[in-house]
């Protein structure tokens, strides 16, 4: 019933009965099926509210939005107007799905870097352990271990408490959630109840959207003074940015890190290709996963893990860290039998890409050379083009500069920017619009032992070019490539 479905909401005025049936919510007039509530919000690009017909016209027998019609108003509709639609979505999600992030522990794992390897190493970390979780990630939605395809890292507040629900249904006690700071920005994560929050680290990217470093740390630290003093915040203390994360906030702070003196500490006492041998707080450990920032992801995880169920579980949680499998495009890698290894991340701002040479760089032997394709996506930060550009050039043997996400951009104006830069060195750098001709050509010029990292977009399965998405998994074509040269 729609009354039970606004409790809570503050409400500024309401025209029609509220006792009207109400089967579901949503803020596409798209999605807009029988006995729905349309949620009207002024989006960036669109307003719903000029889809309020059209919602109507599908069946929607409520209407949510922040400015009242005048006109049109249709008879057997209830109208209910509000000062911002988006955290009433927050309160009545909550509401229809029957309050989840009450009756789950729900952890959100917030930074620049990192926020998608901890969500899935504690997803793994207790499914193994047999606590049964959920995962919401940029890799998509996964209930125990069955997958449902989302578009955003943080989707949007109903399909959260939606899957959180089903999940909770199936017997899920805890819930991992990737947030990002649009999700903050845009309340998409407003009335969840979080027990974790942690923060993995802060670097300058997203700022075509935050417009600058300090909004988009504000962004951030929203996150953490909206956590409650029955909570915990665990942070990086090795992030510059840490303490002033922190400032002002009520959740019990707890801090993680391999520099300084903290509540969960690691120490690397040998990393190689195939793995590292960990000391985490005293105890012996190890992980397949490889480089510095896996380490940092390891800990965070295993943070977490002592957090929610204590010191007792300690030796369960280190010997289950053993098992964590490597996650999909997160220095995902592939040796082929032609000698020539293929490395493929999400990579895609200056301080992540510094971060995977400064791994390459520990595991490469001089002899081998290292063959980068990157590109740099459309409507978002320039500002980072020619710097990525730059450190390319300057860390790589061979540079080939190609399309990520063109988005609505020209890709010729993308490549032209990533070589915007001055170097005094004099090496060629090779240029493709063609993503998959990038590829092509790094096998094709590549000797054995040497080393091909495909960066930028990782996980995704697909290219987006003006509005249109086109499949392409990167290291399904590299692969591909490969069998097609060497009989693979």
């Amino acid at each position: 019933m729609l009354r039970d479905v606004l409790k809570k909401v503050s409400i500024l005025k309401i025209i029609g009965i509220d006792t009207v049936f109400i089967e579901g919510i949503t803020i596409s007039s798209k999605k807009v099926n029988k006995n729905m509530i349309f949620v009207a919000k002024k989006g960036e690009n669109t307003d719903g509210h000029k889809f309020i017909v059209d919602a109507i016209e599908k069946g929607a027998n409520t209407i949510l939005c922040e400015v009242m019609p005048v006109n049109n108003r249709y008879e057997n509709i209830t109208y209910v107007s509000v000062t911002d639609s988006m955290i009433a979505l927050g309160i009545i999600s909550s509401n229809f799905y029957d309050h989840p992030t009450k009756k789950i522990k729900l952890i959100g794992v917030t930074g620049t870097n990192g926020k998608t390897s901890v969500a899935n190493i504690l997803h793994q970390l207790f499914n193994s352990m047999g606590k049964k979780s959920i995962l919401i990630s940029t890799v998509g939605i996964v209930i125990i271990s069955k997958k449902y395809p989302t578009t955003h890292t943080t989707p949007n507040i109903i399909d959260i408490n939606k899957y959180l629900n089903l999940s909770i249904k199936k017997g899920c006690e805890y819930a991992f959630m990737e947030v990002s700071s649009h999700g903050i920005y845009q309340k998409r994560i407003f009335g969840l109840l979080f027990i974790v929050g942690i923060f993995t680290n802060i670097t300058h990217d997203h700022l075509d959207y935050h417009k600058n470093f300090n909004n988009y740390l504000s962004t951030k630290k929203s996150f953490f003074e909206s956590l409650s003093k029955e909570s915990f915040a665990l942070i990086n203390s090795d992030d510059k940015n840490s303490k002033n994360i922190i400032k002002n906030i009520l959740a019990k702070t707890f801090f993680y890190g391999l520099k300084k003196d903290v509540d969960f500490k690691m120490k690397i006492l040998k990393n190689s290709i195939n793995g590292i041998k960990l000391l985490i707080n005293g105890k012996k450990a190890y992980t397949k996963l490889i480089g510095e920032f896996n380490v940092y992801n390891i800990l965070a995880s295993y943070a977490t893990s002592i957090l929610l169920l204590g010191e007792k579980q300690r030796n369960k949680i280190i010997e289950t860290i053993k098992s964590i499998k490597p996650i999909k495009g997160r220095f995902e890698q592939f040796s082929s039998k032609s000698g020539i290894k293929i490395i493929v991340d999400y990579a895609h701002n200056p301080d992540a890409l510094n971060t995977i040479f400064n791994t390459i760089k520990k595991i490469k032997k001089n002899e081998n050379r290292l063959i980068c394709v990157i590109g740099c996506g459309g409507d978002r930060d320039k500002k980072k083009r020619s710097l990525m550009g730059k450190l390319v050039y300057e860390k790589c043997n061979v540079s080939i500069f190609t399309s990520d996400n063109p988005r609505n951009e020209d890709p010729e104006k993308i490549l032209i920017d990533m070589k915007n830069f001055k170097s005094y060195l004099k090496k060629t750098i090779l240029t493709f619009v063609s993503r998959k001709k990038a590829i092509e050509t790094a096998i094709k010029i590549a000797k054995k032992k040497d080393i091909i990292l495909i960066a930028g977009k990782g996980h995704e399965i697909f290219q987006e070019v003006k509005g249109k998405y086109y499949p392409f998994d990167d290291m399904k074509i590299a692969k591909e490539i490969l069998k097609k040269y060497y009989h693979l």
